[in-house]
């Protein structure tokens, strides 16, 4: 009986449909990084070029244990295909240059003499980076992308640049 389940499963992978970038262009999930952003996360694959945004929103009006007020970003990014494969048809995958743009700001919890916090002034920061990424793509609709981008942050409140390497990771359902 687990022969026959195991062989199933088998065939049943190879009966899934080639080209997933192709037949599912679009993908929801979420995304970790500096330039891409961290939280909520939409993808598409056009014939030429890919895009994504991702944004997320904290907010701790109490500051708890220390925890930032308010914290907030939002990334873009172009994404543009070098190499795509299909080793298989429950595995493919990507190689694609990424380039983006960051806006993030926060109010920084300030901790007091009597052990309170106090909301700080928003912080402004905004940021462009490039690199290199890999999506993987499992069994046609599970995504999982990893990139290196170098990058550079200015904050717009204190006027400082940094300038930094970072990897991201995104982990998507593409439908």
């Amino acid at each position: 009986m687990r022969n026959a389940l195991c062989i199933g499963v088998v065939i049943v992978c190879f009966l899934l449909p080639l080209g997933a970038m192709e037949a599912y262009p679009q993908s929801l999930g979420v995304q970790g990084g500096r330039i891409a952003g961290i939280g909520a996360s939409y993808q598409i694959w056009t014939d030429t070029f890919g895009y994504q945004v991702a944004g997320g929103l904290i907010t701790s009006p109490d500051m708890e244990n220390g925890r930032d007020s308010l914290a907030y970003n939002l990334g873009f990014e172009l994404q543009y295909p070098f190499v795509s494969h299909t080793v298989n048809p429950w595995l493919s995958g990507k190689l694609y240059l990424v380039g983006g743009l960051h806006h993030m700001g926060y109010k920084e919890a300030i901790l007091q003499s009597d052990d309170t916090y106090l909301a700080g002034p928003l912080n402004l920061n905004v940021g462009a980076g490039a690199g290199i990424g890999v999506e993987t793509i499992l069994f046609s609709h599970f995504a999982i992308g990893t990139e290196f981008v170098y990058f550079g942050m200015y904050s717009l409140t204190d006027h400082t640049l940094i300038i930094d390497m970072q990897p991201q990771v995104s982990v998507r359902y593409r439908f």
